[in-house]
């Protein structure tokens, strides 16, 4: 089943809970190693961070400092992709959805980026990005956000049946209009910045809510009090049965 078609069926009667960056354990986040200990629970989806190497190849990795969890100083951009894998357990895009395809295991994609280092290869990013999803005809299997609008903007024009989702980090004056006029089907905050009203007024619009990242009972109780669609959470395996479970309590 795509992403879409579980979408559909579940829209209004449960929460789709999806991993992020795979799950939190001792394997590193973002790799196949990661996603293979979540690809069996039954998640909607997992979320990955894409980036780009030195040699413009889109890799998955959220940290733009490298030294914060790898033996590598600086950033992703400053290495080839040869050289981040010679360093330590790091994928391409590439291998990534051809791994989710070959499951149909869907993923969130986020483009990371810090505009003052990266502007002049975000456009490259879109590409790769577009290339990706085509090649491995996982368009319905995923959606592609992140908080760079003109970025996103490129992917759908590169790749009209991209899906997207918009990173909201503040609190729109039109939230309907943001969305339309980015051709977005998917709005992504921090439930902190959302409420029953918002919801319902993007929902009567007809677009999807993504409330992240839920890591605890009483923010998956939240989550479900505010009727969002989606959410990421650390610790998928303990969040899915948790919210089922909490499903049909408040169905009975």
């Amino acid at each position: 089943m795509t992403l879409f078609e579980e979408i559909a069926q579940s829209r209004g009667k449960r929460l789709l809970v999806g991993g992020h960056r795979g799950h939190l354990s001792q394997v590193r986040e973002n790799t196949l190693e990661n996603f293979a200990e979540v690809a069996e629970l039954g998640l909607s989806h997992i979320e990955i961070d894409v980036q780009l190497s030195k040699d413009q190849v889109a890799m998955v990795y959220h940290d733009l400092d490298l030294s914060e969890r790898s033996p590598l100083p600086g950033r992703v951009a400053d290495y080839t992709a040869a050289e981040l894998k010679a360093a330590f357990s790091i994928n391409t895009l590439d291998e990534c959805l051809a791994w989710c395809r070959a499951r149909e295991l869907p993923a969130a994609l986020e483009i990371k980026c810090e505009l003052l280092q990266m502007a002049p290869t975000m456009p490259r990013l879109a590409e790769e990005i577009a290339r990706s999803v085509e090649a491995h005809d996982f368009a319905e299997y995923s959606f592609v956000f992140g908080t760079d609008y003109r970025t996103l903007r490129q992917i759908k024009q590169l790749l009209p049946k991209a899906h997207l989702g918009l990173i909201v980090p503040f609190v729109p004056a039109d939230p309907v209009r943001l969305m339309a006029e980015m051709e977005a089907e998917i709005y992504l905050c921090y439930i902190d910045n959302l409420c029953p009203a918002l919801v319902a007024q993007l929902h009567r619009a007809g677009y999807l809510v993504d409330g992240s990242v839920i890591n605890s009972e009483g923010r998956l109780r939240q989550a479900l009090a505010l009727g969002v669609d989606l959410i990421e959470s650390d610790h998928p395996e303990e969040m899915l049965p948790l919210c089922r479970q909490l499903e049909a309590q408040a169905d009975r």
